[in-house]
C-alpha cells in the first residue's frame, strides 16, 4: 500500500502550494491580508504538507521499531529525502516568487461602514 501512497503524497506536496499561492494572492489583492502577513501565511500553509510527510514517515518508522513489523516498504523510505528536499525547495522558491508578485500588487481598499 505504501508504494501507491508515496506518489500521491508527492503530488499533494507539489500541488497544495500552488493552490495556496492562488488563494493568498486573492486575499492580498482583496485587501483581506497585508503583504507581509500574506507571505508569511503562504510559507506556513505551503510547508505543512512537507512537514506532515516527514512526520508520517517518522511515525511509521517508530511503529516499526516498536512492533518489529515493517509498516513501510524500502521504496517508500528511499523517497523520504528527495521528496522532502523537492518540497522544501519548491516552497522556498514559491515564497520568493510570492513576495515579488505581492510587492507589485495594489491591494483593494478595505470597505469601512460609517454609522
Amino acid at each position: 500500500m505504501s508504494e501507491q501512497l508515496a506518489p500521491l503524497l508527492f503530488w499533494l506536496i507539489v500541488l497544495i502550494p500552488v493552490g495556496v499561492f492562488v488563494r493568498q494572492i486573492q486575499q492580498v489583492r482583496n485587501g483581506v491580508r497585508g503583504k507581509a502577513k500574506g507571505t508569511a501565511l503562504f510559507f506556513c500553509f505551503s510547508f505543512v504538507p512537507v512537514l506532515a510527510y516527514a512526520l508520517a514517515f517518522l511515525a511509521l518508522v517508530g511503529v516499526e521499531e516498536v512492533t518489529k513489523h515493517a509498516m513501510i516498504g524500502e521504496g517508500f523510505s528511499r523517497m523520504l529525502f528527495p521528496v522532502i528536499g523537492i518540497g522544501a525547495v519548491e516552497v522556498l522558491l514559491l515564497t520568493g516568487i510570492f513576495a515579488i508578485v505581492v510587492n507589485f500588487l495594489r491591494p483593494a481598499k478595505k470597505i469601512t461602514s460609517r454609522h
